[in-house]
Parts: structure tokens; C-alpha cells; sequence
């Protein structure tokens, strides 16, 4: 079957958080004890853009990071993985490969061969054995991005050997009672044309994987387990999936877990966790001749919407010049309204949309509808909110936040003007 043809179908609302590592170009994380994580670093060649290496980091619960020792002579290293019993890491290697000299073994400084996995061993002293390669490499086709089932019986992983469906494909290798690994077979119904990678389960034993089929960038898609076997492949939600690569999800637990993203123009890791349902309330004071008493009073979804825009958790959408497409950088204000509108499920919305001073009236009437457009295409396209709860005002250039409404004032500027290019929330309804 083709992935694209599937819809999403999730009810439960999360919270996205960027995890501050410091540099961008980090991704793969997986959780240990003690709220660590291990993760993939990208590493640049100093005074280029290009990457040249990949190292494998840890960061604590106190954000403090440090490489992985036990596999730093690997120059380029990635997609890590640590078996359920906590006994087992596998990773993948680029521009390392077998030699004859060295036995099959991976080490730095030789041949130049595509991906490959490997794995390693917690040794009796709790030190990380050295790693071996998995036995199905090849020096002609690619391995990688390695995950074990629960119960440590199947290896996981993407590759781009012969016979496959697509680029690349989301293969399997059942572990033998000796520890070796049978020939991998392809899963087939879940592979497309496109590439599929980073397979990975979360606690309940669903499986998780990216692929390109939909829309060309890696999205990410649930395999539900159903009765011991895999039901159809749902392509997941916002803010699950971007308009960017959204990949190697890994789970803490049913609730939480981390996820990679180049969402926001670099590739960055991700917390997500369930929204857990908070109710706000006001308490006032009812008198009798008798006595007093105080009640609970919701406050309303409009008050809070203000005091959200107040304090700063909620922003407007702002746009370029003459533009009306979505900006990444203004993605975490829309998760924020997209989150509100489900806390919410009976509000409804208008979207007062805004342009500049510069253009006709009529030119500015029409973009700023546009940009009120977006902004709801997006929250009905990615967030699946109905398209009946939002509707959208243009005001063109009217009500400016600013003295620019006249483009000729001296003391404009570009930050002002862009100021005033923006999309609103009102509370219509509720």
C-alpha cells in the first residue's frame, strides 16, 4: 500500500520543546536514566559550512555535554541505539569500512564504504566492549539507523540493498539462539517508492518510522500493533510532523520522548510530552444575609487568550515583505494557538489579518486576507482543527501597531513595518 494515501487520525494534544544543546545540527536522541539523553552532534570544519564529522554526545539532566568516550575514534558517527536490557548499543558508521588487514572489522582511517551498523557489548565492568559489525553489511549498499524490538529478537533498520522498494527501505533480521542474525527481509507493505528510516517502537510495541513518500520531506508515521501484528501505517500529527524532516522519535515512557527536526531551518531535538488538561478558575464572592460563600468560575476562553497574548506565551503570526506563506520561525506561536484551540474544542476564532503601509489599498486588502489564510490553512491542514471554527478578517493596512501607517514617516523602519504585517486572535465564540 502507498503511506500517502493515509490520513491522520490522532485526538491527544502535546507540547513541542526544542532542547537548548547550544549548537544546532543535533539530533538521534535517545533517553537514558537520570534524564539523559545520548544524541548525534554534527561537527564543521572550521571557517566552512560543510559537515565533516558526526560524534556521538551525552548530555544530563543539567544540560551539561560530554562525548561518548567508548566511540570516539569513529569520525563520522550516528542514529544511535541501546538495547531494552540496557546491554546492547548500536550505532551506525560513514566513511569507515572492513579490510582485508583488519578482519571485517570497522576502524578509522581506511577504506571508504557506505553506512554500516555496529554493535557493542556492555562488558562485566560495565565498560562498552569494542564494537563489532552487524553481519549483514555490505560493501555495496547501505545500513543504518538500528533499533531492537522489546524483546531484543529483531533488528530493525533501514538500508538501500538490492531488491528493495524505494530508496530506501525498513528491513528486519530475526536473532538466532546463537546470536547470529538471519538473512533480513524486507517489510514490504510499509515501504514506498519514496525513503523509509529510523524505525523505532514506543512502550505499547507500536512501530514509528519516517518516510519521504508524502510530501518529499521525512514525516514522520505510526505502525500500530494490532493483536500481534502491524496494522496500516498513520501518518502522525502536528506537532509531530512540519513542514520540514521530522525523524528518530524515541519514547521515555507512554506519555513523553524526544523527537529530531529541521523545523526551524537546522536540525535540533525535540521533548515532547501529553498535554495534561488544566482548568483555570476565578473565584468570586456570592453574599446573603446569611452567610458567604465563594464558587468556582471558569475563566473564559477569551480571558485567557488575552492574558496568554499579555504575558508573552502567545505571539501573532508576522510575515515578510509582500508575502503570505507561514515563516518557520513562526511555527512555535501557531503550536501555542493550535494547543489552545484544543483545550478548547467549542471556540471559535477570527483571524484579523494585517499588511503594511506600502502597496494600494485594495493590493493590501488582498494580502492580508491571504496571510489570514494561511495561518488558518494551517491550523485545518497540519493541527486538523475544523475549518468552521476559523474565520478570517482582512483589514489591509488599517490599525497599524505603530506610527507607520504612513510609509514616509522618517522614523520607520523595517522591524516596524513587519510589526504591522501580522495575523491576530479573537475569541468570537465559545
Amino acid at each position: 500500500m502507498s503511506v500517502s494515501s493515509i490520513i491522520s487520525s490522532q485526538e491527544k494534544t502535546y507540547t513541542l520543546t526544542q532542547i537548548n544543546i547550544g549548537n544546532d545540527g543535533v539530533w538521534g536522541a535517545i533517553p537514558l536514566a537520570n534524564e539523559q539523553i545520548i544524541f548525534v552532534e554534527n561537527m564543521q570544519n572550521a571557517g566552512s559550512n560543510n559537515v565533516s564529522d558526526s560524534k556521538l554526545f551525552v548530555l544530563d539532566r543539567n544540560n551539561n555535554k560530554s562525548e561518548l568516550p567508548a566511540f570516539g575514534e569513529y569520525k563520522k558517527t550516528g542514529s544511535p541505539f541501546i538495547s531494552p536490557d540496557g546491554t546492547e548499543f548500536y550505532f551506525t558508521v560513514s566513511g569507515t569500512a572492513a579490510s582485508i588487514s583488519k578482519g571485517g572489522w570497522l576502524h578509522r582511517d581506511v577504506q571508504m564504504y557506505p553506512l554500516q551498523i555496529l554493535i557493542s557489548k556492555k562488558g562485566e565492568n560495565g565498560e562498552w566492549q569494542e564494537p563489532v559489525p552487524f553481519q549483514h553489511n555490505g560493501n555495496n549498499f547501505s545500513n543504518g539507523d538500528p533499533c531492537l524490538s522489546h524483546d531484543g529478537m529483531y533488528l530493525y533498520f533501514a538500508s538501500d540493498r538490492e531488491g528493495g522498494v524505494g530508496g530506501t527501505d525498513i528491513y528486519r533480521s530475526r536473532r538466532d539462539s546463537d546470536g547470529s542474525w538471519d538473512e533480513p527481509q524486507n517489510l514490504g507493505a510499509i515501504n514506498t517508492r519514496g525513503n523509509e528510516r529510523f524505525p523505532r517502537f514506543d512502550a505499547k510495541g507500536n512501530l514509528y518510522f519516517s518516510s519521504t513518500a508524502n510530501t518529499g520531506s521525512l514525516d514522520l508515521f505510526m505502525l500500530p500493533l494490532n493483536g500481534g501484528s502491524f496494522a496500516k501505517p498513520v501518518r502522525m500529527d502536528f506537532p509531530f510532523n512540519s513542514q520540514g524532516d521530522d525523524f528518530a522519535i524515541s519514547f521515555i515512557d507512554e506519555d513523553k520522548g524526544y523527537l529530531s527536526s529541521n523545523r526551524n531551518g537546522a536540525d535540533n531535538i525535540y521533548f515532547f510530552e501529553l498535554e495534561k488538561p488544566e482548568i483555570r478558575y476565578e473565584t468570586i464572592k456570592i453574599y446573603d444575609t446569611v452567610k458567604t460563600v465563594e464558587k468556582p468560575l471558569p475563566v473564559h476562553p477569551d480571558l485567557i487568550l488575552a492574558d496568554m497574548l499579555k504575558s508573552g506565551k502567545m505571539k501573532y503570526i508576522y510575515f515578510d515583505f509582500n508575502k503570505y506563506d507561514i515563516r518557520d520561525k513562526e511555527i512555535t506561536a501557531l503550536t501555542e494557538l493550535l494547543i489552545f484551540m484544543r483545550q478548547y474544542p467549542t471556540v471559535v476564532l477570527e483571524l484579523p489579518s494585517y499588511a503594511d503601509c506600502h502597496g494600494s489599498d485594495l493590493y493590501n486588502i488582498r494580502l492580508s486576507g491571504n496571510r489570514g489564510e494561511a495561518v488558518k490553512n494551517y491550523l485545518v491542514t497540519l493541527g486538523k482543527i475544523d475549518a468552521n471554527r476559523i474565520t478570517v478578517k482582512e483589514y489591509g493596512s488599517a490599525n497599524p501597531v505603530n506610527e507607520c501607517g504612513d510609509c514616509a514617516n522618517p522614523e520607520c523602519n523595517e522591524a516596524k513595518f513587519e510589526a504591522n504585517r501580522r495575523v491576530e486572535y479573537k475569541v468570537v465564540k465559545y
